[in-house]
């Protein structure tokens, strides 16, 4: 089953965990006891490369399919190596807060009109139902002029997910390079 991971159930210690090739995590949600787990190291980067460390994910557990939204990715602060997952698990229409990463994209065409864009906010935090709520937010960049504000009310998001920041906040502006 590709894109799932395993979730397996962790007896042990967070560090044998680790030592074993494996990355420890905690897996919780409404009407649900913490749950001590441990993902695959190698399959666990792979999903946070190609979905993102905010993303929506599905996992096995006790050979169960379930969906979650990945709320936080613990690094060792000298290696920048992931030591710790926290999964919140959700059913699809469950309203959930999440916080939501921005991409702002054709940055690179800026450059080349002696602009840069200057990030004040990479992510948003949202409410909304889970199975509604993006990956991520984009926002192209490339045609906007020196001085130009990016405001979160500039973001397009569906009706039904609610941006939990007054909607004139400033997340980027356009400046001089």
């Amino acid at each position: 089953m590709e894109g799932i991971l395993n979730a397996q159930v962790r007896m042990e210690k967070p560090k044998v965990s680790r030592r074993e090739g494996f990355i420890p995590g905690v897996i919780y949600g409404k009407d649900l006891e913490n749950i001590f787990v441990k993902f695959e190291k190698t399959k666990l980067i792979g999903l946070l490369k190609e979905k993102g460390e905010k993303s929506r994910i599905s996992f096995l557990l006790n050979n169960k399919k379930q969906e979650g939204i990945i709320k936080d990715v613990a690094r060792d602060d000298s290696t920048n190596e992931i030591i710790h997952i926290d999964i919140q698990a959700v059913k699809g229409t469950e309203v959930v807060k999440w916080t939501v990463p921005v991409n702002f994209t054709g940055k690179e065409l800026l450059n080349g009109r002696g602009l840069y864009l200057q990030v004040y906010s990479n992510e948003i935090e949202v409410e909304g139902e889970s199975s509604l709520i993006p990956n991520s937010v984009e926002i192209e960049v490339s045609k906007m002029e020196f001085g130009q504000e990016i405001k979160i009310k500039d973001l397009k998001l569906t009706g039904e997910i609610r941006i939990l920041k007054d909607l004139d906040t400033v997340i980027g502006v356009i400046a001089n390079s």
